[in-house]
């Protein structure tokens, strides 16, 4: 790989599309998205588009850096215990674990999105959320088949990008092949919002079932009215979309879920996933790691943001020593907070958004419980994005503050959905901060 700037990163294509006629986008997109969340206006009605090079560039630090994260987990320690007792993980908070630590360890890394910022140097990997219960890919695989359509009717070039359902179906085909069983599979979710949650399961469904895989849909708490007898859970492979912190923080209620498996459903992803989805593995990796090669050391340098767990010790930062807490006191404004597990930016703090006494305080505790990891803030490079605002029409282009979400499934980095918001200051771009969805396309050759 080589680096590439920011300001090329971009590059010519990040004008906005006008061949795209705005109340058709914005029309399709919305229809197409009813149901899930995100979905309605403001929209935008044009995608983003990037140079190749750019693209590819993005996607292969993907895959590069995701397998750097489940090498970091493997070295931790040689069993799933010892690993989750180095992060510093509940093993209560984790009840899927088995003692098949080959299957742990190779079904814990296949399914994951990255949230990457563009900095004036290029990309910049701030977290991976990793298993199967990450959110974006439905939203991603329905915007980019809208964008499909409409380049088609729009007479242009096609607007090409891996069906990431097909690389999904793929995945589950293969594993059933290892288990010796015919590819069926059984998903368990859950969402708060059923009108959302409905949808949401059902676009899943359909597309793996159109990829060849007989699919089907258990919320978490009607598991125990689908599952069956032992036999038939036996020749099913359990797709796990919950989060063990969400159903936590919800009041879900796992122990279906741990029943099935212990029924004989094996279930996918494995445990593990949680281990190398901690926040934590970006941060060691930021450190650097004595097995890690000069290249290794490189790439992680390059593309993501000076990181490290939260305690009480002395670091290096920008070619100095420093006592960590001090310095990240001292210069809170350059510094964000993330709960090592936390999701949908729950934990996550950005010293520019709290007072100065606020701030002290949460990096005192943040010391105190070794939960947490600092890092430093990613100014990003604003990219145009062209909006219609409601179902009158009106359009206007935005400085889109944006976070890129490449996917990575079974190895293979596929497709990347973009979530842009106004914000004139670093935040977590999400719901609450009025983000909204766009699609990434390498430009046509």
């Amino acid at each position: 790989m080589t680096s590439t700037v920011a300001r090329s990163w971009f590059g010519s294509h990040a004008d906005p599309d006008r061949r795209f006629d705005a109340a058709r986008a914005a029309e399709t997109i919305v229809a197409d998205m009813r149901g899930v969340s995100m979905g309605g206006y403001p929209v935008a009605v044009s995608p983003v588009v990037v140079p190749r090079k750019s693209y590819r560039y993005l996607l292969d630090a993907t895959t590069r850096l995701l397998d750097l994260q489940r090498r970091t987990v493997i070295n931790l320690a040689s069993d799933s215990h010892g690993r989750m007792a180095a992060l510093g993980l509940d093993p209560r908070l984790h009840p899927r674990a088995t003692d098949d630590e080959a299957y742990e360890m190779r079904y814990c890394a296949e399914m994951a999105r990255a949230d990457v910022l563009i900095a004036e140097e290029g990309p910049r990997f701030v977290e991976f959320n990793v298993g199967a219960s990450f959110g974006g890919m439905v939203q991603f695989d329905i915007h980019r088949r809208a964008w499909q359509r409409l380049s088609a009717e729009a007479g242009g070039p096609e607007l090409s990008s891996p069906d990431p359902f097909a690389l999904y179906a793929r995945l589950i085909t293969g594993i059933c092949a290892e288990l010796g069983i015919d590819p069926s599979a059984l998903l368990v979710g859950s969402l708060e919002d059923p009108s959302v949650s409905n949808r949401f399961f059902d676009h899943q469904v359909e597309r793996l079932r159109a990829h060849g895989v007989p699919t089907r849909f258990a919320r978490l708490d009607q598991l125990p009215d689908v599952m069956g007898p032992p036999a038939a859970l036996a020749r099913l492979l359990g797709l796990v979309h919950v989060c063990e912190n969400e159903a936590q923080a919800s009041g879900w209620d796992l122990s279906a879920l741990v029943t099935a498996l212990r029924s004989g459903l094996r279930m996918f992803p494995s445990q593990t996933t949680r281990l190398v989805d901690s926040k934590k593995v970006l941060a060691l990796l930021s450190e650097g790691l004595p097995w890690m090669s000069a290249e290794e050391r490189a790439l992680v340098r390059r593309v993501v943001p000076w990181s490290r767990l939260m305690g009480d010790r002395r670091t290096e930062w920008r070619g100095k020593r420093y006592d960590l807490p001090r310095l990240v006191v001292e210069r809170q404004e350059l510094f964000v907070l993330k709960g090592a597990s936390g999701f949908s930016s729950e934990e996550v703090h950005f010293g520019t958004r709290i007072s100065p006494r606020q701030w002290a305080e949460l990096v005192e505790s943040a010391v105190r419980s070794e939960y947490y990891v600092v890092q430093e803030i990613v100014p990003v490079v604003r990219h145009p994005v062209r909006v219609m605002l409601d179902g009158s029409g009106e359009t206007e282009t935005v400085s889109a503050n944006s976070v890129l979400s490449p996917f990575s499934i079974g190895g293979a980095a596929t497709g990347c959905l973009v979530r842009f918001d106004r914000a004139t200051e670093p935040g977590a771009i999400t719901v609450r901060s009025g983000a909204r969805l766009a699609c990434l396309f390498a430009a046509p050759v």
